[in-house]
């Protein structure tokens, strides 16, 4: 399944696109930039247009400080949001609990909930840099092994980790792959990057998707032309 990511800098645009790729791709992804320019009302937006918000702006503080920020987004109606593994075993866990518990409480949906393990922008040598000695694969592999034990329902990760994490975590923790790229579409600042019908071959739950759609002359063409190449033999 396809998430469009919405990285836009108004509001305005960003339902504009919703509008336009909608009934062909349903669910969006609302990062940082849009959010810090329009807060939970553009979540609250999309999701009136009977569209599911993956509210990704990557949680990483002290639990109470998460669970707090958390609450507004259980009660906004988001799909799925996501919290920095980096955080620990038992930061993830609180949360993971409170997702469940307050959900029940005012009686919405759980969201999904997952963690992002290693930025798809990073390499080893990135990781060098900040004193981890393991590589990305077996880095990504340890953090997905907590986020499941502490009641995760899944992972951000890049597609060519997918089959490591259904071996080792089984085939129903989800993942949720940025860094892909139709064959024709730029790399722009990923370096981990499949296509997506590459992605769909590895095995991946959702893949997210920004530019090549967002960017496109004829969104809903281009979201169209990238389903179409998925199915294809």
């Amino acid at each position: 399944m396809i998430i469009v990511a919405l990285d836009f800098d108004s509001k305005e645009k960003a339902l504009s696109l919703v509008e336009k790729v909608k009934g062909k791709i349903n669910h969006f992804k609302v990062g940082l930039e849009l959010f810090s320019r329009c807060g939970i009302e553009v979540v609250k937006e999309i999701s009136d247009k009977n569209c599911k918000v993956f509210l990704d702006l990557k949680y990483h503080d002290i639990p109470n400080t998460v669970k707090s920020a958390a609450k507004v987004a259980v009660e906004a109606g988001v799909w799925m949001y996501n919290i920095h593994a980096l955080g620990g075993f038992e930061f993830m866990k609180s949360v993971a609990e409170f997702n469940r518990e307050y959900s029940e409480k005012i009686g919405v949906e759980k969201p999904l909930l997952i963690a992002v393990t290693i930025l798809t922008s990073m390499g080893n040598e990135d990781l060098k840099q900040i004193g981890i000695a393991q590589d990305v694969d077996s880095q990504v592999l340890r953090l997905a092994k907590l986020a499941k034990k502490a009641g995760l329902d899944g992972i951000v990760c890049s597609a060519r980790e997918v089959k490591k994490i259904k071996e080792n975590l089984g085939e129903d923790f989800l993942t949720v792959t940025p860094g892909i790229r139709p064959a024709w579409a730029s790399k722009d600042d990923q370096k981990r990057i499949v296509t997506p019908k590459d992605a769909v071959k590895l095995g991946t739950d959702y893949m997210v998707i920004g530019r090549p759609i967002t960017r496109a002359e004829d969104p809903r063409k281009a979201a169209e032309r990238i389903l179409n190449e998925i199915v294809e033999k």
